[in-house]
């Protein structure tokens, strides 16, 4: 005898299902990648923004440092001499203090008379010196 089995073909073979699953699960996957990367972008995006707002203010306060007048160098007050009034109080403090400098063992020698040192930027800068080494 013949037997004679019925097939269903509306149930799906396991192999497709399983084809179907994976083909699922790769799309998800695919989304998540793909939301990842916007949400990457929207990040970047938003770092550039920030970052040319940083630049404009670094700029923006270099041109008003290069404006401010608050601060001026030495060079543009005029020389930088030392007045004659400080350089006679220092002469005359190390007159008054000689002998102890002397006593201890540390003689500097001046010349009351002498002119006041230049350095090599054409400036006074005292008439007091040490000539010992």
């Amino acid at each position: 005898m013949v037997a004679i089995t019925a097939t269903n073909s509306a149930t799906p073979s396991l192999q497709a299902t399983l084809s179907r699953a994976r083909f699922e699960q790769a799309r998800r996957e695919a989304d998540r990648a793909e939301a990842e990367a916007q949400d990457l972008r929207t990040r970047a995006d938003e770092a550039e923004v920030d970052s040319k707002k940083s630049q404009e203010k670094v700029n923006q306060l270099a041109s008003s440092l290069a404006q401010d007048t608050t601060y001026s160098p030495p060079t543009r007050l005029g020389t930088n001499e030392v007045p004659p009034q400080v350089q006679s109080f220092v002469q005359r403090l190390y007159t008054a203090t000689s002998p102890k400098f002397a006593a201890m063992g540390n003689p500097l020698k001046t010349d009351a008379n002498a002119s006041p040192v230049v350095n090599t930027q054409g400036q006074s800068t005292g008439k007091i010196l040490n000539v010992q080494a």
